[in-house]
C-alpha cells in the first residue's frame, strides 16, 4: 500500500514572515491524490494569504481505511493542535481568516456555498472521473447539467457588477471556489455547450473575473506550480493535452497531486 504523500503547498509568505506569525500555520490539508477538485480553492486561499498549509495526499484505498464517523469525508484539515476541521466552506473561510487579506463576509459565504454545490461543483466529477463512473454519482446528462448550470452562471455574471471581483476591488474567499468552478467548467467536456448557453456577454464578464483572479499574488505562483496532469485514469482530465499523442500511449495509470 502506498504511503500518503506529504507536501508543502500554497504558501506565498517568506520563511521569516511565517516565523513571526505562528497563527498563519494552518496545519495539513488532507485530500485525494490526483484530483483537481475541492482541495484547489483551499490551496489558492492559503497561497494568497501567505498561510503555511501542508498537503497529505491519499489514494482511494488509503481513504477507505481512514474514513470513519469522526472523519466522514474529504477534504479536512489536521490543525497544528491536532484537532480536525471539516466542511469545505468552513475550511475556505478559516484559511481566509488566517491569511487576513481576503474579504470574509456573508456574501462570500453564500458564494462559497454556491460554488460547493450542484450545479457549479458538478464540473469536478465530469472532469476528474471517467464517464463510466458518472452513474455512480447520479450525475445528470451533460445536456441537462448545462441547462441547470447556465442560469447560475448568468446570475453570477450579473452579481459581478463593475467588478473586478464580486466584492469590488478586494477578492473574497468564496471567489476562489467560483474561480475553480469556472476553470473546471471551461476545460471540461461541456465547455462549448456552456459558453453557448450562457451567452457571449455574460461569458466575457466571467472570464474577465477568471483572468483577474488567477493573476493575484500567491495565486499566480500556486497555479503555475501545481501539477499539469490530473484526473482518474480514463477521465476527460487525464486526456487533456494528449490529442497529438498516439493512442498507443493511452492507458498508463499514474497518480498526481491535484
Amino acid at each position: 500500500v502506498r504511503s500518503p504523500t506529504l507536501h508543502k503547498m500554497g504558501c506565498s509568505a517568506s520563511k521569516e514572515d511565517r516565523q513571526k506569525n505562528t497563527l498563519k500555520s494552518a496545519g495539513t490539508l488532507v485530500y485525494f491524490m490526483g484530483l483537481q477538485s475541492r482541495g484547489e480553492p483551499c490551496r489558492m486561499i492559503a497561497a494568497y494569504g501567505g498561510v503555511d498549509l501542508k498537503d497529505k495526499l491519499l489514494t482511494f484505498e488509503e481513504w477507505g481505511k481512514l474514513k470513519s464517523e469522526k472523519i466522514p469525508y474529504l477534504p479536512y484539515i489536521e490543525q497544528p493542535d491536532g484537532k480536525i476541521k471539516l466542511e469545505t466552506v468552513e475550511l475556505c473561510k478559516h484559511l481566509a481568516t488566517l491569511g487576513g487579506k481576503m474579504t470574509v463576509d456573508e456574501k462570500q459565504t453564500e458564494l462559497c456555498k454556491t460554488a460547493n454545490s450542484h450545479p457549479m461543483q458538478t464540473a469536478d466529477p465530469y472532469l476528474n472521473l471517467p464517464e463510466e463512473a458518472w452513474p455512480n454519482y447520479k450525475l445528470p446528462s451533460l445536456e441537462d447539467w448545462v441547462k441547470q448550470l447556465a442560469p447560475v452562471l448568468k446570475k453570477l455574471a450579473g452579481d459581478l457588477g463593475d467588478g473586478p471581483f464580486f466584492g469590488g476591488e478586494t477578492p473574497g474567499y468564496g471567489e476562489a471556489f467560483i474561480w475553480h468552478n469556472i476553470e473546471n467548467q471551461m476545460i471540461g467536456p461541456a465547455s462549448a455547450q456552456i459558453k453557448e448557453a450562457v451567452g457571449a456577454e455574460d461569458m466575457k464578464k466571467l472570464m474577465a473575473f477568471h483572468a483577474k483572479f488567477k493573476e493575484l499574488p500567491g495565486v499566480k505562483e500556486y497555479l503555475a506550480g501545481r501539477p499539469k496532469k490530473f484526473g482518474a485514469p480514463g477521465s476527460f482530465a487525464s486526456k487533456l493535452g494528449s490529442e497529438e499523442k498516439s493512442s498507443k500511449n493511452a492507458g498508463t495509470l499514474v497518480y498526481f497531486m491535484g
